[in-house]
């Protein structure tokens, strides 16, 4: 992905930020609808009109630097926000490369730990209401997965997040400021509400795949 028109860039001690926002694909009515009901969608507003989500990306000046501009970024809670650009500023060579990153997890103990038990237990599950009428049998959860991915190409950043059971369950003259992410960075989505959705590293901007 590469622009020429001005950016929202930060330039700080060390590295460069860039934040590109993007309005995420047209949602299917059920699904809008299911973001309502979770408070993803503001009410009263129009759901499609500016974008909701915005890539930051953290670049450091050094080739060698991420390691250190990460841990900076975990120094304080707010090291993130403090740090993003403010307004669009001029820029010159603007150069993002296009990447796909997923992970997955099994979360069986995260969900435990946060109370979720009952569903794991066969003497204490009572799932019956996702089960036909009249069937009897038992059903219990085996295994939650969690898996995000996210994708980085010419049109801008895409994103999804998935979890499943085992059942199924992005006027003054200004000097311009390059930024040419040609060696490891850091970047996050965030949503309009300032909560981060994803977060990750790329260590080799140069592969294709």
């Amino acid at each position: 992905m590469r622009h020429r028109e001005d950016q929202a860039v930060a330039v700080h001690k060390g590295f460069k930020v860039l934040k590109l926002a993007y309005q995420p694909h047209w949602l299917p009515h059920w699904q809008d609808k299911y973001m309502r009901g979770m408070g993803q969608v503001r009410q009263g507003s129009d759901d499609h009109k500016g974008p909701r989500f915005s890539t930051c990306v953290f670049l450091p000046d050094a080739r060698d630097g991420l390691p250190e501009l990460v841990d900076q970024m975990a120094s304080r809670p707010n090291f993130l926000w403090d740090h993003l650009p403010k307004s669009r500023s001029k820029t010159g060579d603007v150069r993002l490369p296009k990447f796909k990153l997923s992970f997955s997890s099994r979360i069986n103990s995260t969900l435990e730990d946060m109370g979720v038990q009952a569903a794991f237990n066969p003497g204490k599950a009572n799932l019956k209401d996702m089960l036909l009428e009249g069937d009897d049998l038992q059903l219990v959860v085996e295994h939650v997965f969690h898996k995000a991915v996210i994708e980085v190409d010419e049109e801008g950043t895409e994103a999804a997040a998935s979890t499943a059971c085992q059942m199924i369950l992005m006027c003054a003259t200004r000097t311009r400021t390059d930024f040419v992410a040609d060696h490891p960075f850091a970047f996050f989505v965030e949503e309009l509400s300032g909560t981060v959705v994803f977060m990750g590293y790329v260590l080799d901007p140069t592969r294709s795949e």
